[in-house]
């Protein structure tokens, strides 16, 4: 039996990357899965890739940093399958900069999407989830927010403050039955850490890793399942770290 068989799942960021790879894998457990990407035609191609495979899909052009696009993305969830079981914030971005040198709409460009966007797809799925008094959401955070970010401090401290977040929410959702969780990615082969370092520097950093590679996305991918299943129903406030061991708790 598919874990995620008659769920309906978000995935923010769903359009690449690690985001894609969890959207995929929920569909292939049965979820239907709404897509929601700030491009159209990208959250487009996985929704087409996800119903080639037999699954079901919405895509959704979603800006997560906006209450009003967040909002008309939950209403097109509920409209087209009438509830929300899981939420996965993935939607992020990491530009770098020193703090010396960073203009303000940069923070707050970086805050909005990762740390202020997790909290409007929170706050906008939560209803809904009390009202079936289930549901899951599951945020991404990062590595650099457990040790900070050279040139990244505005990255670090949202994806620090993504950790909190969840841990709070944890706590006020949990007599309803709606667990929170986080994920925490190593480095992996996406485009994310592609834009800070060449090709020959991501792959030596897979010797300073225990199990001596870095991360795929289908290894967050899994865990994601595993979040959204219910193999983790006593599960919650936690925070799941899929590094190969790069960072030990």
């Amino acid at each position: 039996m598919q874990r995620l068989e008659g769920r309906t799942a978000i995935v923010t960021g769903g359009g690449q990357g690690i985001g894609e790879a969890i959207a995929l894998a929920m569909a292939e457990e049965g979820a239907s899965v709404v897509v929601a990407e700030l491009r159209e035609e990208t959250a487009d191609a996985v929704r087409r890739k996800i119903e080639e495979g037999g699954g079901t899909a919405l895509a959704h052009a979603t800006d997560v940093s906006r209450e009003g696009s967040v909002e008309a993305m939950v209403r097109a969830c509920l409209d087209r399958f009438g509830k929300v079981d899981v939420l996965v914030n993935n939607a992020g971005i990491y530009p770098t900069n020193t703090v010396a040198e960073m203009p303000e709409d940069e923070w707050e460009r970086v805050i909005g999407t990762n740390l202020f966007g997790t909290f409007l797809c929170s706050r906008a799925v939560v209803p809904q989830m009390l009202t079936q008094r289930s549901g899951r959401i599951i945020s991404i955070t990062s590595g650099r927010g457990l040790q900070g970010a050279d040139n990244g401090a505005h990255y670090a401290a949202s994806k620090g403050g993504i950790s909190g977040f969840t841990k709070s929410l944890a706590l006020e959702l949990a007599p309803s039955g709606i667990a929170v969780n986080c994920i925490c990615p190593g480095v992996s082969d996406t485009a994310q850490p592609r834009g800070h370092r060449t090709e020959e520097e991501l792959y030596a950093s897979a010797a300073r890793i225990p199990l001596a590679r870095i991360g795929q996305p289908r290894d967050m991918a899994k865990a994601a399942v595993f979040l959204a299943s219910d193999r983790a129903k006593f599960v919650t406030g936690q925070t799941v770290v899929v590094n190969g061991g790069a960072i030990m708790q």
